[in-house]
């Protein structure tokens, strides 16, 4: 960070580092512009925010482009608990990884560029079900590709993503381009052939699952999907949106009750495979 900065340019940054999109980065990084002292000491800040101001200008009339000329009809219907995005440059063992954790069948060759466009696939994580789309690999300078805005946008509206490299180098290409982009990488990366990789998605996703049941009835299948220290309340308005209106109590059993069976309000905080009774008035 430059020196004699001011609070508001901080703050402004802060802002312009956790922005997704084009538009939003675009007014942080004015918010920085006019934040910075004039003087020749900061003339080399003003200039690559500047250059950074013009580059997101040039995406943004570029998405419109395509927006109207049908370029981006590459939306993907988002579909489970979480999307995961695989992402990484040609023959990094994307389409492997695809194949080894979800039910998709990718080509899988060992000529360049074999994915040319994104491919899905569903993960079955114990009944939860999760999207995992594939996306044609990483070049240098992504965004001047024909196709670059579209699969960024597919990347962006993503829950996780998962580098899939071997080599260090090709991770920084890949994390340079999305920081291009405008994505901060705050995913995983993995080798095509982690054993592991199912377990370690799951993890970064910070979800848990729990179950429900009846009264005198074994739980209920599939489970449902929540974020990690989700409550009593955020379960009961997944099942049906009445049922905060309606609650009355709710048992659990498993490692989010003090004893099995254990009755609880609304406040209660869930843990991973508890099995939750929902009582109503």
């Amino acid at each position: 960070m430059p020196t004699n900065v001011t609070y508001e340019y901080e703050n402004a940054e802060k802002e312009y580092l956790s922005a997704s999109s084009f538009p939003d980065k675009i007014k942080c990084l004015q918010k920085m512009l006019t934040a910075v002292p004039k003087h020749k000491g900061t003339e080399n800040l003003r200039n690559d925010i500047k250059r950074r101001i013009s580059k997101y200008k040039s995406l943004v009339e570029r998405e419109k482009k395509l927006s109207k000329s049908g370029g981006r009809g590459l939306s993907i219907k988002k579909d489970g608990a979480a999307r995961i995005i695989l992402i990484g440059i040609t023959n990094s063992g994307k389409s492997t990884l695809l194949k080894n954790i979800t039910n998709a069948k990718p080509e899988i060759a060992e000529y360049d560029f074999t994915t040319k466009k994104p491919e899905i696939g569903t993960l079955d994580y114990d009944g939860i079900i999760l999207q995992v789309i594939e996306i044609p690999a990483i070049t240098k300078n992504y965004l001047e590709k024909e196709k670059g805005p579209a699969y960024m946008g597919i990347v962006r509206d993503s829950d996780l993503i998962v580098i899939v490299s071997r080599d260090k180098k090709d991770v920084d290409l890949v994390k340079k381009e999305l920081d291009d982009a405008g994505i901060k990488f705050n995913g995983i990366v993995l080798n095509s052939e982690d054993v592991k990789a199912k377990e370690k998605i799951w993890k970064k996703l910070r979800l848990v699952y729990v179950y429900t049941k009846s009264p005198g009835k074994d739980k209920d299948y599939p489970p449902i999907a929540l974020r990690k220290k989700s409550n009593v309340r955020d379960l009961a308005s997944k099942v049906h949106r009445d049922f905060i209106k309606k609650f009355d109590y709710a048992r659990v059993w498993g490692n989010g009750a003090k004893f099995d069976g254990q009755r609880v309000g609304l406040g209660h905080i869930l843990k991973e495979k508890d099995i939750v009774e929902l009582h109503l008035k």
